[in-house]
């Protein structure tokens, strides 16, 4: 038999048995919502010269992976940081993890306080963001599946810790990870905040990924590498063969199965 059908089937099977009640992550009763944690937007109501000496070739730079231009602006006015450069109160960190270029988040972190990390932009559509609020840009980098920035903004971020991050958002992120497929942070998440892993999207959300617990075909690659260097004989250590996707769900299913069975 699968032993991949057996551990999606174990996940349906899973769900029917228990009820799954997260608080603050239900769509239907969301939080209300803190206020948002919007960056200065000094250039955007003060002097029209401001905003197009300053936002507009700012934005530009960096919209356009334009690193070094947009370096020369910031080495000159490092408080850009924390300022808002575009009506959607976006700062330059907000437009940066959209791009490709690790260094120059890793550059604009360097300049931030922890308090920056936190800054959010301007309510986004509801289909962006569940519960409204303004996306933080360990969110953002998430949201389009930015492997090596969501790891580096989850350091820096102190595991989501702060005045700004609560249950609800970060198991959001959370839930961003999981549709990105980048289990690796997901598992980190879980580990470093157990409270989370009782989350019931991300067990629905590992059901209908199959192929996230293939080892097999995840490791292909690895067991090339690893039978090349046999050959050579050279030593190796054996390779780890379960993914992150299925420790994952270890990490899940041990939680669940001590919530109480659904009351008929």
């Amino acid at each position: 038999m699968n032993p991949t059908s057996n551990n999606v089937g174990s996940i349906y099977e899973l769900q029917s048995q228990h009820q799954i009640n997260i608080r603050g992550v239900s769509h239907n009763h969301p939080p209300p919502p803190l206020p948002l944690n919007l960056p200065r937007s000094d250039l955007l109501v003060g002097r029209r010269e401001d905003y197009n000496d300053i936002c507009v070739p700012t934005y530009k730079a960096t919209i356009t992976g334009n690193w070094k231009a947009a370096k020369i602006i910031l080495d000159k006015r490092r408080e850009l940081v924390r300022f808002s450069i575009t009506e959607s109160y976006d700062t330059v960190l907000h437009i940066a993890v959209m791009g490709k270029s690790y260094w120059f988040v890793e550059y604009l972190v360097s300049l931030m306080e922890k308090e920056d990390l936190e800054l959010q932009n301007q309510k986004g559509p509801c289909w962006i963001f569940p519960d409204s609020r303004g996306m933080m840009p360990l969110y953002m980098a998430a949201l389009f599946g930015k492997h090596d920035m969501v790891r580096f903004l989850y350091h820096n971020s102190r595991n989501m810790s702060g005045d700004f991050w609560t249950h609800h958002n970060r198991g959001c992120v959370l839930v961003k990870c999981v549709e990105a497929n980048l289990f690796d942070v997901a598992l980190q998440i879980v580990t470093d905040r157990p409270e989370l892993a009782i989350n019931g999207s991300v067990l629905g959300l590992l059901a209908r990924k199959p192929y996230a617990f293939d080892a097999t075909r995840s490791n292909t690659f690895k067991r090339i590498i690893y039978s090349f260097l046999e050959a050579c004989h050279l030593k190796v250590g054996i390779p780890d063969m379960e993914t992150y996707a299925l420790q994952l769900l270890r990490v899940i299913w041990a939680a669940i199965v001590k919530l109480p069975k659904a009351q008929n």
